[in-house]
């Protein structure tokens, strides 16, 4: 019988791809998402609003599943780093853990993100690098981490701790490089970017999901990086795209300023994952060519 797994944020960019992976993996999913969505691939697409405490207890108390991977999370384009709404979801997500053992649970895949770190080192290990949060977005993700992977004893649940670092893909929401990026080229206007130096640990949405659905299957506990190792530099990702789409003019690499202290490098030890047997399947080359080609699929 196949092992039941309760997804939160399951209509996101993230989680979409992830009740995918986890269901081609055998898992029965049980998707929550503030509007039931039902899919062919899920099991059951529930609705509730995650911020009403009483109400998405008694879900997940009711789901029964044996395994969660909380995505759901504050994720404005503009706000997102700075919303009083991080503490709203830091309490919200212990919450939902005792629900989730009430319900019998027995493991719980916390989505954390590379913003729990000390950016000044351009290698971030869980292991070396100290967590230093720069955004209060960052400091509710670490808070939360922290208090799940201690109480994970009383609990009597194992915890993962899943840092996400740069995302990109199919489905990205407006507000992001890539997809302004698409929609700019697309109108034949020029894209004002800054010099685009700084070098950033870039993931397909969907090689996000694929970790994320080892991590759920081993029985890996603390933190773990979501990552790939290598450090892109955002010029080269901007101007990747721009070629495929046929406008390689239009990027004004430069034009905005970079703020003075954005971190030259920022890429994850990637070993805890690696030990799993990740191994990432897109590159940025054929990473951008899917975006792209998903994005002119959804743009009418």
């Amino acid at each position: 019988m196949a092992q039941r797994i309760l997804v939160t944020g399951a209509n996101g960019f993230i989680g979409r791809h992830c009740t995918r992976a986890l269901a081609d993996a055998g898992w029965e999913v049980v998707a929550i998402g503030r509007q039931a969505r039902p899919q062919p691939h899920i099991a059951r697409s529930l609705q509730c609003d995650l911020l009403d405490i009483t109400a998405a207890a008694a879900l997940v108390r009711g789901a029964a599943a044996s395994h969660m991977l909380h995505l759901a999370w504050h994720d404005g384009p503009r706000d997102r780093w700075t919303s009083p709404s991080n503490l709203d979801w830091a309490a919200a997500t212990l919450s939902l853990a005792r629900a989730f053992v009430a319900g019998g649970g027995e493991r719980m895949i916390f989505a954390g993100s590379c913003a729990e770190y000390d950016w000044g080192a351009p290698v971030l290990s869980e292991a070396t690098t100290p967590l230093n949060p720069a955004s209060l977005y960052g400091a509710a993700k670490a808070a939360t981490g922290g208090l799940l992977r201690a109480a994970q004893a009383a609990l009597g649940i194992s915890v993962a701790e899943a840092r996400i670092f740069f995302c990109y893909g199919p489905g990205e929401p407006k507000g992001r490089l890539i997809s302004d990026l698409l929609e700019g080229l697309a109108q034949g206007v020029p894209v004002r970017c800054t010099d685009g130096l700084q070098k950033r640990d870039y993931l397909h949405a969907a090689d996000v999901a694929r970790a994320l659905t080892l991590v759920a299957g081993s029985g890996i506990e603390g933190a773990v990086n979501i990552a790939s190792g290598k450090a892109i530099a955002v010029r080269d990702l901007v101007r990747t795209a721009a070629r495929q789409m046929g406008r390689p003019d239009l990027p004004v690499l430069g034009a905005l300023p970079r703020a003075a202290d954005d971190p030259a490098v920022l890429v994850g030890d990637v070993a805890r994952l690696g030990a799993l047997g990740f191994k990432p399947v897109f590159d940025l080359e054929t990473g951008i060519a899917d975006t792209i080609a998903r994005w002119r699929q959804d743009t009418p």
